[in-house]
């Protein structure tokens, strides 16, 4: 399983964060509120980037950590 880290636009409240279970939410400085967590596969990926879209958040950047 790989983890990735989902950055977006603004900070996310806990009522948001929430809907991100199994996610590690961190507010930064920045503005910018970033997901990091574990995700299977493609399909769950799918799923988490259209909560993404689906809540109205400008989806800043996707990365893989690790291998």
């Amino acid at each position: 399983m790989r983890q990735y880290q989902i950055r977006v636009k603004g900070h996310l409240g806990a009522p948001v964060a929430v809907l991100f279970a199994g996610m590690r939410v961190e507010n930064g400085p920045d503005g910018d509120a970033t997901l990091t967590g574990p995700v299977a596969d493609q399909a769950q990926l799918r799923a988490v980037l259209l909560r993404v879209f689906d809540l109205g958040l400008e989806l800043v950047g996707v990365a893989v950590l690790g291998g």
